[in-house]
């Protein structure tokens, strides 16, 4: 079982990786639109799916352990 400090830690960590998540979406959103940034569009795509797979596993891991997973908005 969580500990309640444990618990809300967690949770924090998983907004911030949420919010990182968007923040490379966001990124490659824009990189898509430019002429010749292929490269620079398919490396923000993976960084944002990486974020958000670390924001799963957090997720994941709280419920395991009886605590309650909030995810951000």
């Amino acid at each position: 079982m969580l500990s309640q400090e444990m618990n809300s830690a967690l949770n924090k960590q998983v907004m911030m990786e949420a919010e990182s998540s968007m923040a490379y979406l966001a990124m490659a959103s824009w990189a898509e639109q430019q002429p010749g940034l292929d490269g620079v569009t398919g490396f923000f795509y993976q960084q944002s799916d990486e974020e958000r797979m670390h924001m799963l596993k957090l997720i994941k891991f709280v419920n395991e352990r009886g605590g309650h997973a909030q995810i951000p908005a």
